[in-house]
């Protein structure tokens, strides 16, 4: 195994990073520019004005301010309609940077981490509320593509009790969130993004992901119709429970 910065050969006990198919050693992940969107160093990262560097595996894959976003949600329609997601009401849509929609969903005192991407770690970069997708100004397509069906399905589920968005810690809240964030690492299964779905197996943290681990467990015992009808029977009722005033 040998680097793809340096070319020099990565020991067997070597700590190394992998993504895009390839392994950077240690030295060279911790010297090297890294891609804004995915944090993988390249050999060819060339500076987004305002963003940062962008590597050449998402050079070309991406979705950025002022792409045709209804155009790029089309493609997921049958697989939210498959688990009864598809949002009845037409989709707004607004960009916004980094810190703003970080702020939207946390306001915690983030340590900074050299390693890791503190943006996937702790937040979504898609995320609904008050009618309105807070899109990310610019993200590779397949991170697009899990993050709106997470939303999308969010969405749904806040439309129908009246609320402006999941961000709540009650049980209905926590269950809720984690069902559209498996829904989200389901399709990223089938879809084969691998890095997506690795993501979205650990993050983001600080509850973002509501109750994920119960889903997921719960998929590893019945297949997703199943899950999604077990989901569809529980909601009504913590609704009424822990959402009496709005529950319809």
């Amino acid at each position: 195994m040998t680097c793809y910065l340096c070319g020099q050969p990565i020991a067997d006990d070597a700590p190394f990073y992998n993504d895009h198919g390839q392994q950077v050693c240690k030295p060279c992940f911790l010297e090297a520019k890294r891609c804004f969107i995915c944090r993988f160093p390249g050999r060819k990262v060339q500076e987004v004005p305002g963003l940062g560097g962008e590597c050449e595996f998402c050079r070309g894959n991406v979705v950025a301010e002022g792409s045709p976003v209804l155009e790029a949600l089309q493609p997921l329609q049958p697989f939210l309609e498959r688990f009864g997601s598809w949002p009845a009401l037409p989709p707004r849509f607004a960009w916004v940077d980094r810190l703003e929609l970080r702020a939207m969903q946390t306001q915690a005192d983030l340590p900074p981490d050299q390693f890791m991407d503190d943006f996937l770690r702790f937040c979504y970069p898609v995320y609904y509320q008050a009618g309105t997708y807070h899109l990310l100004r610019r993200m590779a397509k397949p991170t697009f593509a899990v993050h709106a069906i997470i939303q999308l399905a969010s969405a749904q589920v806040a439309q129908r009790f009246d609320l402006a968005h999941l961000g709540g810690n009650t049980p209905f809240h926590t269950m809720a969130r984690g069902f559209c964030h498996w829904l989200g690492y389901q399709a990223a299964g089938l879809l084969k993004y691998d890095v997506e779905k690795r993501q979205l197996r650990k993050w983001p943290e600080l509850g973002a992901q509501g109750d994920f681990a119960r889903w997921e467990l719960s998929a590893q015992h019945m297949p997703p119709a199943k899950v999604v009808a077990q989901f569809r029977a529980e909601l009504g009722p913590a609704a009424r429970k822990y959402l009496p005033q709005r529950a319809p």
